[in-house]
Parts: C-alpha cells; sequence; structure tokens
C-alpha cells in the first residue's frame, strides 16, 4: 500500500470534521441571530405598548380639558351689555376634534388589549393589520388637530382682512383650554407615529 493511500483517508476525515465545524459554527451564528431579532421584536412590541397606555391617558385628558372649556363672560360690551357664553360646541372644528379624540380614546383601549394578546402569540398578520389602523387612527387625528389649530390661530389673532375679530382677549380661559386641548392632540399624533415605528419592528422578527 503506497504512501498517499495511507493518508487518505486521514485526510478525509479531518476535511470531514473541518466541515462539520464550519457548519456548526453557521448553525450557531443563524441561531444567535435570530434570537437577537426575537429579543428586538419583543422589546419593540413593549415598548408600543408603552406608548399605547401613555396615548390612552394624553387622549382622555385632551378631551376633558375640552369639555370643561366652557366660559361665561359678563358685559362683554363694557357698556352695561349682558352676558354672554362659549363652549366647544359651538365651533364645528372643536366638536370634530373632541369627536375624533373620544374615536381614538376608545381605539387605543382595544388596541392595547388586542395587541398585548395576539403579540404574544406572535400573530404578525393581526399586528399588520393593527398597523394599518393605527395610520388610519393618526390621520384622522392629525386632521382633527389641524382644523382646530386653524381656528385657535383666528381666535387668538384674528384677521382683519375679512374682520374677524379676536375672541381669546375675551374669553381667555376657553381659548387656554383649547390650546392645552391642541397642544396634547399633537403629542399625541406623535405618540401615533412612534406606535407605528416600533409595531413595525416587532413585525419584522422571524
Amino acid at each position: 500500500m503506497s504512501t498517499e493511500e495511507l493518508l487518505r483517508p486521514a485526510t478525509a476525515d479531518a476535511s470531514s470534521v473541518e466541515t462539520g465545524g464550519v457548519s456548526n459554527i453557521i448553525d450557531g451564528s443563524d441561531d444567535l441571530e435570530a434570537a437577537v431579532q426575537i429579543q428586538s421584536s419583543f422589546i419593540s412590541l413593549a415598548a408600543s405598548l408603552g406608548m399605547r397606555k401613555l396615548l390612552f391617558w394624553t387622549v382622555f385628558v385632551a378631551s376633558i380639558v375640552i369639555h370643561t372649556s366652557k366660559q361665561t363672560v359678563d358685559d362683554i360690551s363694557g357698556h352695561g351689555g349682558t352676558s354672554k357664553t362659549t363652549k366647544y360646541t359651538q365651533y364645528s372644528s372643536y366638536t370634530y376634534l373632541l369627536s375624533v379624540l373620544w374615536i381614538v380614546f376608545v381605539y387605543t383601549f382595544l388596541a392595547c388589549l388586542t395587541s398585548f394578546f395576539f403579540g404574544r402569540l406572535g400573530n404578525k398578520a393581526f399586528l399588520l393589520k393593527l398597523l394599518k389602523w393605527d395610520a388610519m387612527m393618526l390621520t384622522l387625528l392629525a386632521s382633527a388637530t389641524g382644523t382646530a389649530g386653524a381656528v385657535l390661530v383666528i381666535a387668538s389673532k384674528g384677521n382683519p382682512h375679512d374682520e374677524w375679530s379676536k375672541t381669546c382677549n375675551v374669553f381667555d380661559k376657553f381659548c387656554r383650554h383649547m390650546w392645552a386641548s391642541f397642544g396634547l392632540s399633537i403629542f399625541a399624533c406623535s405618540l401615533f407615529v412612534w406606535i407605528i415605528v416600533y409595531s413595525a419592528g416587532a413585525i419584522r422578527a422571524p
């Protein structure tokens, strides 16, 4: 038996061991990457749930602020005139904003429960549908916030070209409440953006 024939089995065995070792390393690397992605998914899901809870209370406070914005001013003309009362129901933009806030309030409550349940089960199809609903709610809330903000600017600064007088210098409490609700609504919109980002991260995991 030649020297080459004696060395060939040993070389083959060494090559097999080397190939098997590389394969085990690759498999271990894939498992580690999958574990990191799963952990990232759970972190994203937990972050989105935390954002939803914060959104829930934000829109709730914004709604209460609008509800308590009613103000009555005595002698509005300054010459012994009658008193005048203003409230959000007299403005369609504020009524629209309040309606949307309550819709988002109910939606956020349901979304918290369902995302927690289906997220733990790994139901990505449902999480994707929820992501689409989040985008729809964001669009709705942003439109209502922008509409109310436009009316607030006119109430604060007036419009001399159209002879629209200021009202916030008379109904100061009412305007403070509406500005506070407007600011909270903008904050709620930013929360929705982050919820969408974190929810998308939770869906990416294998």
